[in-house]
């Protein structure tokens, strides 16, 4: 009997030895719990929000809904984000985040690993086909644009770092080496993907992806010596 409880006190730590005795430990232990279980938390309430956002509106999700479809308590939910605008704010740093995902997970790394078109078709098939991404990227830009401005000044400093690493994958791509292109280069794929994604959500299956990637590499592998083109002569 000696033995076996003297193996338990070697195995199990001594609590009345913490500071602030058994309470003291159960509660580091719960705070440890705590740290631990928030990003899994901060996942879930994303998740959650961004899918009642992209039904239901930015505006029209509340906060208690968001904690209802997570199931956890509006406390809880009030602990990771104290307000709709940080919820709104993460929610935008990862549409961002797997957009560009989906976009350069489809191209090549190299100029000769692949058909070009065919390349850039798939990613254009994988953006256009999560729809749900779609409809959210509409909704905060509608939010930002109408609703709210920090929202809206967030989002313009987001789709800035968007169009230079569009423009910078683009010009590795596709061989681009004006830097000078660059700029107009990332605002026009940018202007695409947002158009396109308007047109697919209108109407599904509306665009002929496998003739618009083949004219944008013609555009993009076109011209590309350095030489600026002259202004028409006066008639």
């Amino acid at each position: 009997m000696y033995k076996a409880s003297h193996e338990r006190s070697a195995e199990q730590p001594n609590i009345r030895a913490w500071p602030g005795g058994p309470t003291g430990a159960r509660e580091a232990a719960l705070k440890g719990g705590a740290v631990r279980d928030r990003p899994v938390r901060r996942t879930r309430i994303l998740v959650a929000a961004r899918r009642l956002m992209a039904e239901k509106g930015v505006k029209q999700t509340t906060l208690a809904d968001i904690a209802r479809e997570a199931g956890i308590s509006p406390g809880t939910l009030f602990y990771h984000y104290a307000s709709k605008n940080d919820l709104i704010y993460d929610i935008l740093e990862k549409h961002l985040a797997d957009l560009t995902d989906a976009i350069f997970a489809s191209l090549p790394r190299r100029r000769d690993a692949a058909d070009l078109a065919g390349a850039l078709q798939n990613a254009l098939s994988r953006l256009l086909q999560d729809t749900d991404s779609g409809r959210m990227n509409l909704y905060l830009l509608q939010e930002a644009i109408v609703e709210n401005g920090e929202l809206r000044d967030r989002f313009a400093v987001r789709y800035q770092a968007w169009r230079e690493l569009i423009a910078g994958q683009a010009a590795r791509v596709f061989g681009v080496s004006d830097p000078h292109r660059l700029p107009a280069l990332g605002a026009l794929l940018l202007a695409m993907i947002d158009g396109l994604t308007i047109q697919s959500l209108l109407a599904p299956g509306s665009v002929d992806l496998p003739g618009l990637a083949e004219e944008l590499v013609r555009l993009l592998t076109a011209g590309d010596t350095g030489a600026r083109p002259q202004p028409a002569e006066a008639g």
